[in-house]
């Protein structure tokens, strides 16, 4: 099936939220704090006049939207800053102007007083609080819970424990277009376009923020977004300011992000730093894991931040049997951009810790790496509870893993000299919550209105192929389309590896309704279709109730310079079950380019601060962005599906590409290291610069 939103994109014709204009429309620019953490005395307003000029003072103490756990101290994001500011790029203050080209020159003119602090920059910092960012908590410490189930006297049982601790650099999404909105108040009904992959939940964070009624709020989406990666999930203060101007100014104001404010501004991914101890028999008999997973908040709570270490927490025990499990899970605040969603939001980072793990009791015991794991692994069939309580359904681990080590041993023989790994894990699907789906059948069409929003997936292709298997009809007969807040009365969006998971499964339950009330009214659906006016309108707000995981099996093979100290992925091996593929070629193409971000992480990204707070990544290149020279390795794809307990069957694989692949990569690395120099190294932290690697290896 031609991919007609690809081409479109290919050829220039789609549009971006920086291609719509509106008329009449104004233009917001935000002045950030060019400290970390300061003290501010005072602000000027500019000498030339703006349209509009925003302060704390002129907008009020509000607050961003944040996802709270129990027992966390929550510290929401101001939308500007009363007293002090707590980020390089934390917004300050804002200007409105008719055209974007006085924008800068009218902010250039705003003159900020402020008394430098002193910044809290890294875990290990914040943990001391001899420094204490909120005073008003009195602590550094948003969250500090353990969580812990099953027989915790198995750990007194175990013959061998071993130990590993990871710190994983902050990284920071990097969609082709940034960050933007337009919003445009008539006195009535605020409307918004925004760059989004939730077009419900900025408008739930506008209400909450604004104060406004949620039926006074419409949020669109123009038709391509330009990626996203989990960073365009919620509203942003720039959206409430841009709000703010538009009700003052009755006309449309636009915001749209620069690269360098992007790099600097919320949300980050990772930050996490691990200690973990996995305890077994002699035989490999996996007993429990126990430690603690450490994760930076940055300066405020924002968006589902608070929850990032219960997740990982939870997932640290990956798809192995195990009688206990006993994980610390802190959050810290720190004077960096608050963290948010990255692709994999948690999976990868739980995943390096388990498959790390494993690999160092198959090195402690002497026992092949797979053959710990197949010792260990969930069984074919088996529904499995972990000990923390994450119910794991049935998928065939086993069988997944033994696909893997097959080609596993293949490249151990073909590549002698290289470092060879391998990786399984659980991905979890992030399905609750649903998704709504309309159909609206009549005047030659089934008009069917999805709540995923795609960011250069294939979503049109892949739902109208699954559309015309479930409904029974021609693909032209279908158009998809995503919806929106004016056209769906439900809605989640895209993210956590769910779109076609839950979209197929609301599908199907709407196939199942349309049929039987068309059978009522004594017509077929094609009979309906070809009605010159519309038929029928149905909608299925669709709600599962359990959870579901996607099975992924990886393996690498890495190459390592002794004398530059660089490393390159020359071959790469994956299996995973997506259920019931939709589009094989766009799975594929989710694998692919999540392999290269999560190996990216390992050999190049990261968003690093000097000791004031002041970023190092100023550019793409400082930041260690890849780029297709990096890409010298082949990717061989293999699946084998069992469909999930939900209707259509299907089951996630935005994110499997990226876990792996930082596992994987990390752990062949590794290998490939003592294969070149005969010195065996435990790495721990990401990226592995060759800075660090000269530390290592050199002892010192």
């Amino acid at each position: 099936m031609p991919i007609k939103e690809h081409l479109d994109i290919i050829l220039g014709n789609s549009t971006y939220l920086d291609d719509i204009k509106l008329n009449n429309m104004a233009y917001l620019h935000v002045i950030r704090s060019p400290y970390a953490r300061a003290r501010i005395l005072k602000i000027e307003e500019p000498g030339t006049k703006a349209l509009l000029f925003f302060t704390v003072k002129t907008i009020g103490n509000l607050l961003m939207p944040a996802v709270s756990v129990p027992n966390a101290r929550i510290v929401r994001m101001p939308v500007l800053p009363s007293n002090t500011v707590n980020f390089v790029g934390q917004p300050v203050a804002a200007v409105v102007a008719e055209s974007r080209y006085s924008l800068e020159d009218i902010a250039d003119e705003v003159s900020i007083e402020y008394e430098p602090l002193k910044p809290i920059i890294t875990i290990d910092e914040a943990l001391k609080n001899e420094e204490i960012i909120h005073p008003e908590i009195d602590t550094n410490i948003s969250l500090d819970t353990t969580l812990e189930g099953g027989n915790l006297n198995a750990f007194k049982e175990a013959d061998v424990v071993v130990e590993r601790e990871i710190e994983q650099a902050r990284l920071v999404a990097n969609p082709m277009e940034p960050k933007g909105c337009i919003v445009y108040y008539d006195g009535d009904k605020l409307l918004v376009y925004a760059s989004t992959q939730s077009t419900f939940r900025v408008r739930s964070d506008l209400a909450e923020t604004l104060g406004l009624p949620i039926d006074k709020i419409v949020v669109k989406a123009p038709k391509n977004i330009g990626g996203a990666f989990g960073n365009k999930t919620p509203a942003y203060p720039e959206y409430v300011l841009a709000a703010i101007a538009s009700m003052k100014l009755r006309r449309p104001v636009k915001w749209v992000e620069t690269r360098t404010e992007h790099l600097n501004n919320a949300t980050q991914g990772r930050g996490v730093k691990s200690r973990m101890r996995l305890y077994a028999k002699r035989d490999g008999t996996v007993l429990g894991i126990e430690g603690e997973v450490i994760v930076n908040l940055g300066a405020y709570n924002f968006t589902i931040n608070a929850s990032s270490p219960l997740f990982i927490a939870n997932l640290s025990t990956g798809p192995y049997k195990m009688i206990a499990a006993r994980v610390r899970a802190v959050g810290v605040f720190t004077n960096t951009p608050p963290s948010g969603p990255y692709r994999g939001a948690g999976r990868p980072e739980a995943a390096l810790i388990h498959e790390t793990l494993m690999d160092d009791l198959a090195d402690e015991l002497g026992m092949d790496p797979v053959e710990v794991r197949r010792k260990n692994i969930i069984r074919d069939g088996e529904t499995y509870r972990t000990p923390l309580g994450l119910v794991i359904d049935p998928a065939n681990y086993q069988s997944m893993l033994e696909y893997a080590a097959k080609r596993y041993y293949e490249f151990r023989s073909k590549y002698p000299d290289k470092g060879v790994s391998i990786a399984v894990f659980a991905l979890y699907v992030s399905v609750l919550g649903g998704e709504g789906v309309k159909a609206v059948i009549g005047n030659g069409k089934m008009r069917l209105i999805i709540g995923s929003r795609p960011q250069g997936h294939a979503h049109i292709s892949a739902f109208t192929k699954y559309a015309s298997e479930v409904f029974g009809i021609p693909g032209e007969f279908i158009e998809v389309v995503p919806g929106d807040t004016e056209t769906l009365n439900y809605g989640v969006g895209t993210f956590g590896s769910r779109s076609a998971t839950v979209v197929a499964a609301a599908i199907t339950e709407l196939a199942e309704r349309v049929t039987s009330r068309l059978s009522l009214m004594g017509l077929s659906l094609i009979d309906a279709i070809r009605s010159k006016d519309v038929v029928i309108e149905e909608e299925v707000d669709y709600k599962p109730s359990i959870a579901v995981f996607a099975p992924s099996a990886h393996v690498a093979v890495v190459d390592f310079n002794p004398e530059t100290l660089t490393a390159r992925v020359i071959d790469y091996y994956t299996v995973h079950n997506v259920g019931k593929p939709l589009l094989k070629d766009e799975v594929e193409a989710q694998v692919h380019g999540g392999v290269l971000q999560g190996l990216a992480q390992v050999l190049w990204e990261g968003a690093f601060y000097s000791e004031d707070g002041t970023p190092l990544h100023a550019s793409l290149a400082d930041y260690g962005l890849p780029n297709t020279g990096d890409i010298t390795y082949r990717i061989t794809t293999n699946e084998m599906n069992t469909q999930s307990p939900l209707p259509g069957g299907l089951r996630g694989i935005g994110e499997s590409g990226t876990t792996g692949a930082l596992v994987s990569v990390f752990l062949a690395l590794e290998k490939a290291i003592k294969s070149k120099t005969s010195v065996k190294v435990k790495l721990g932290r990401t990226p592995v610069t060759p800075s660090y690697l000269y530390q290592l290896i050199s002892g010192f």
